[in-house]
């Protein structure tokens, strides 16, 4: 059925049933590849104005967005690996940056992921869908399991 799992993680608690949906699915196919990836959204142009721009165009955050930008990757991440191996399953960690949608299709596309699990809702305000979980759902051609 599926090789290759690519499960999405922003730390809700709709995608920490993904990832232990995903891990569920390893354990009763031990054969499937899983990677759980993370990908932290670059702030919006209008909330950097102020951090000031290189000669070169490229917006430079301050020392503190760019730690806490890294702290919740890593918190994120960690609390992923730990389910996984509570659960004696072993994944392997993504870590992105860039448009969340985006940046996950792209990578299941990439690395020839046939399913990717996404939590139905992040932290957004949307009751139905999410706005990743939706754009993921259109964009990406394999399979996508939308976990409530």
């Amino acid at each position: 059925m599926f090789r290759k799992i690519l499960v999405a993680t922003d730390g809700s608690p709709k995608s920490r049933k993904a990832v232990e949906t995903a891990l569920r699915l390893k354990l009763q196919t031990p054969d499937i590849d899983v990677a759980i990836i993370h990908v932290s959204e670059v702030p919006s142009k209008t909330s950097v104005e102020s951090c000031g721009e290189s000669s070169l165009g490229i917006v430079v955050l301050p020392e503190s967005t760019r730690i806490s930008i890294i702290r919740e990757r890593d918190e994120i991440l960690e609390e992923a690996r730990i389910i996984a191996e509570e659960m004696g399953v072993k994944v392997k960690l993504l870590s992105k940056t860039g448009d969340p949608a985006s940046v996950i299709v792209d990578e299941a596309e990439k690395g020839g992921y046939d399913l990717i699990i996404i939590g139905g809702e992040g932290f957004g305000k949307s009751r139905i869908l999410g706005n990743v979980a939706s754009k993921v759902l259109n964009q990406f051609k394999g399979s996508v399991l939308v976990v409530r």
